[in-house]
């Protein structure tokens, strides 16, 4: 049976070191705070080095323990590159965070191919290459690790409309979580993703800037009636980050307010 002390520990990262992709902002910044609140230390990479640097120093301000890498994750070379520098810096890496991502609307039988290229390529791609650069490190070390990515409850149902591009990018992204998952096994290397329904985020918040109406659209499919806050993803982030989910892989967590059981 266990003890208080023993189930909060479930859920500590304490010695553990995280990497946190689209780390300098919205749902990223988010966990990458969240892990240095449970003890892990952070290597927090993003394409803005200033926002990157923003939040490790925040992290470092806080009591953690902190560092910042610049990396446009759709670059091979880069990904490499912020990996290998999170390697001597911090010495392991024991969680994967795949976050960043990015939107290009526009409807399908208008949208460029530059548009679709761009967004596959970040957050789909991106994904991969950071996937097997850790997961690549994971397997020749005793233990295994977590692989956390992030996909979309859009990868679900149908409820976005001039998304061909990033619908396509987050199922590829659940397909490739399971397929990892089975094939990792056997190192020890769990691999899940997060499904969030639309969060107050900047890029969200800028939409909404731009186009007031989307937020009735967005409202209207979540039966919880509101948008989440960022803090929100947390808690789902930790739980697949941490030995609370050790028995936890190749699954695909929503965090959507209900969205997907409405439709």
């Amino acid at each position: 049976m266990y003890s208080i002390g023993d189930l909060h520990d479930l859920f500590s990262l304490s010695g553990k070191v995280a990497l946190v992709t689209g780390g300098g902002q919205g749902l990223g910044q988010a966990i990458a705070e969240g892990f240095a609140q449970f003890g892990a230390v952070v290597s927090v990479v993003d394409v803005n080095a200033d926002t990157a640097r923003q939040v490790a120093d925040g992290i470092t301000a806080a009591g953690g323990h902190a560092i910042a890498i610049a990396c446009d994750v759709s670059r091979p070379d880069e990904v490499r590159d912020a990996v290998g520098a999170t390697l001597r810096e911090l010495g392991d890496i024991h969680v994967l965070a795949a976050v960043a991502g990015v939107g290009d609307r526009n409807p399908a039988e208008q949208m460029t191919l530059e548009q679709w290229d761009r967004v596959i390529d970040i957050d789909l791609k991106g994904v991969w290459l950071f996937d097997q650069e850790v997961g690549r490190h994971m397997i020749g070390r005793p233990g295994g690790g977590s692989i956390v990515n992030m996909s979309s409850v859009t990868s679900l149902v149908g409820i976005a409309t001039g998304n061909a591009n990033y619908v396509a990018a987050k199922g590829g992204v659940n397909a490739l979580t399971r397929d990892l998952a089975i094939e990792w096994a056997k190192h020890g290397i769990r691999v899940n993703a997060i499904a969030p329904v639309q969060f107050r985020t900047p890029l969200i918040l800028d939409l909404l800037a731009r186009k007031p109406e989307t937020e009735q659209y967005f409202l209207s499919h979540i039966p919880l009636g509101r948008m989440g806050e960022v803090h929100e993803i947390v808690g789902a982030a930790v739980f697949l980050a941490s030995g609370a989910s050790s028995m936890v892989t190749g699954h695909v967590l929503v965090v959507d307010g209900g969205t997907s059981v409405a439709f």
